[in-house]
């Protein structure tokens, strides 16, 4: 028996939209470490700007969230490097930050539903896709809006 089969991880993911005329809208959602995504936190993850995986993906996908989802399962419509990365020592949280912005990254007008953390800066389908978060309702960016996520993840021994 994988010890991986019947273990999970789990965080959460807080969506800040900034809205033109200054509203600002907050939601939480669940988000599920993949098999891919234990794998290499285990080896490789740290809090530096060169940590393995560095990246955050955003897609249009709704079907829910699975321990073998693959880059490929998103419908990816756009992918950033991340802004922050904290671990407080002994804390064994991660949170992780990247900010989207409407006209500025081309998504005006898309309904972003879905989020991951992913190890390669092409779009495409390329990298290992680390954790992935389907959202309760779509967040559509108009030109100068912008929403930062922040992954917020508890990590435990596997």
């Amino acid at each position: 028996m994988d010890i991986k089969e019947n273990q999970y991880q789990e965080g959460m993911v807080k969506e800040t939209v900034h809205r033109a005329d200054g509203s600002v809208e907050v939601q939480w959602s669940k988000n599920l470490f993949l098999n891919q995504g234990m794998d290499y936190l285990a080896a490789f993850q740290s809090t530096t700007v060169t940590s393995v995986m560095n990246y955050m993906i955003v897609g249009t996908a709704t079907v829910a969230a699975t321990l073998t989802d693959v880059a490929t399962t998103m419908g990816e419509i756009d992918r950033n490097i991340m802004a922050t990365r904290t671990s407080p020592a002994l804390s064994n949280v991660l949170t992780e930050v990247a900010t989207f912005a409407g006209g500025l990254d081309s998504i005006t007008s898309a309904s972003i539903r879905e989020l991951g953390v992913i190890n390669d800066a092409r779009s495409g389908g390329f990298g290992s896709l680390r954790s992935r978060t389907v959202f309760g309702s779509a967040i559509v960016l108009a030109s100068s809006d912008f929403v930062n996520f922040s992954y917020v993840t508890t990590v435990s021994s596997r």
